[in-house]
């Protein structure tokens, strides 16, 4: 006797990440005669864009270019200047890929720093950390029995599976003007411009991916009377992605920005208090959801042999995902007597006490006054350790974030963390997918026997020629395990089917 299946197809996103890919840039500046001699470097500082994404047979690639800047002071002593150069970089990494693959990347600064060369030339030095995951359409086939025949015991498990669904993205450009406080001071002239884009809320409506944040801003400038200030502030916005899918609202929306254009200017008149941003960036979406999955793991034939055929599959669901925020504190230097800038950095996150925990460094590039009221420039760092909440077979992939919105209190610079986890792991499975069924006759054997058992009701029932439910009925018990040993009654033979139509 044939079983008789039919096919049950899951289509989801193949989800591969490459990350550990470091490399430094480099390059020269030389100063403008029309600006006065490099006395000492004060502040360096930098943005990452992103050009181009491709994926080619056998590789994928990133370009994006570096903006860097520098802030010195002259050789006597007198202002401050700055100093701008592009780095142009390329990511390339060699994977299997496939024509209709989506390629979505963040690279951050983990440093930068610049050094004398001569009095009119400076040596940059950039690190640049990157991740890329490569999205994959795929879909797994899997054989579902219809309807098991009399006699035959299945164990059918549905599982709910979180997976990738769909990944989209949309660039988003945002032109606007900010003012700044009447009650501050004027921009005479822009030192440096920070800008990170970060999302508050996300959510999925229907088909259409829903997103929302900021645009941070935050500039060091010099007033017309020429004393330094900063001053921070954000450009909030409102975007959506329409999704290839209509999703529930369980679902899970990831978001993650990477910048392509960042201008910010003032308009130009002295004193200024008006702002002139146009920022671009990409808004890289993927969709998680639960999608269940029946496999019949086992089986067993009451009324004589059964010969199986199996399949095997794999699938590597997310198990959890959750997202804190920090507060980690850095001392001031003893010298320092106001700070007037900053620049936060992170440092790539790696597996320690072996694989238990993971650490990084955070880096905070410093500006302040000293007690002379000289400008200084320090770096200051920090390690962060993140303790494992899964089980160490999982996939951890764990990202950190740190806003450039600090915090000074008293003596210490309070750095605002994010930290995003994700536990993913293989799920290896076995699926019945096919088989025959030989029928035997019965012999006289007992209807019921007794034997002391413990452990998973399915291995007892399998082992004996009875089914689970046979078992809970004859010893009138409700759980599916057995924790200690203890005297079964167990039906077999014309004693389960006695038992299984009396409880239909």
């Amino acid at each position: 006797m044939e079983i008789l299946f039919q096919a049950q197809t899951i289509t989801y996103l193949a989800e591969k990440r490459y990350d550990d890919l470091q490399q430094e840039q480099t390059g020269e500046i030389t100063i403008p005669e029309t600006l006065p001699e490099l006395g000492r470097v004060i502040d360096s500082f930098g943005v990452v864009l992103i050009h181009e994404r491709s994926v080619d047979s056998g590789s994928v690639c990133v370009t994006g270019t570096i903006q860097t800047g520098v802030l010195y002071v002259p050789a006597g002593e007198e202002g401050v200047e700055r100093l701008d150069l592009s780095l142009p970089f390329t990511v390339t990494k060699k994977v299997p890929t496939q024509a209709d693959s989506m390629l979505h990347c963040w690279c951050w600064l983990r440093s930068i720093d610049a050094r004398f060369v001569n009095s009119r030339k400076l040596l940059i030095r950039a690190g640049l950390s990157s991740e890329l995951t490569l999205l994959t359409p795929a879909e797994l086939t899997l054989q579902q029995l219809t309807e098991a025949p009399k006699g035959l015991v299945c164990k059918t498990e549905t599982y709910p599976m979180r997976l990738p669904l769909c990944a989209a993205e949309k660039e988003v450009q945002i032109a606007d003007e900010v003012l700044m406080p009447e009650d501050g001071p004027g921009a005479d002239r822009l030192l440096k411009a920070q800008c990170t884009v970060s999302v508050t809320e996300r959510r999925v409506l229907g088909d259409k991916a829903v997103f929302q944040g900021a645009l941070e801003l935050r500039i060091l400038a010099s007033s017309e009377d020429g004393r330094l200030f900063t001053w921070s502030g954000s450009v909030p916005y409102s975007q959506y992605v329409e999704l290839e899918r209509t999703c529930a609202e369980t679902d899970h929306l990831s978001v993650q920005p990477i910048l392509r254009h960042v201008e910010i200017d003032t308009d130009g008149q002295p004193d200024s208090r008006r702002l002139l941003v146009n920022v671009s960036f990409t808004a890289q979406t993927v969709l998680w959801g639960e999608v269940p999955v029946t496999l019949t793991q086992d089986a067993y034939y009451l009324d004589g042999e059964l010969a199986p055929q199996w399949e095997a599959c794999a699938l590597t669901p997310c198990l959890d995902s959750m997202e804190t925020a920090l507060a980690q504190s850095v001392e001031l230097p003893a010298e320092a007597e106001r700070v007037l800038d900053w620049t936060s950095f992170r440092d790539r996150t790696v597996p320690v006490s072996g694989g238990e925990a993971a650490q990084t460094t955070l880096g905070v590039n410093l500006l302040y006054y000293d007690g002379d009221g000289k400008l200084q420039n320090r770096m200051l760092r920090r390690e962060l350790r993140l303790e494992r909440q899964a089980e160490p077979s999982a996939d951890w992939r764990c990202t950190v974030q740190v806003d450039q919105t600090l915090q000074q209190q008293g003596r210490q610079l309070l750095l605002p963390v994010r930290v995003s986890q994700r536990y993913c792991q293989s799920a290896p499975m076995r699926n019945l997918c096919g088989g025959t069924l030989k029928t035997l006759p019965r012999g006289d054997g007992p209807s019921l026997i007794v034997r002391t058992a413990s452990g998973d009701l399915w291995d007892i029932a399998r082992d004996n020629g009875s089914t689970v439910r046979a078992i809970q009925t004859a010893n009138e018990l409700e759980e599916a395990a057995l924790n200690r040993e203890r005297l079964l009654l167990i039906p077999t033979g014309r004693g389960v089917n006695t038992l299984e139509e009396v409880t239909e």
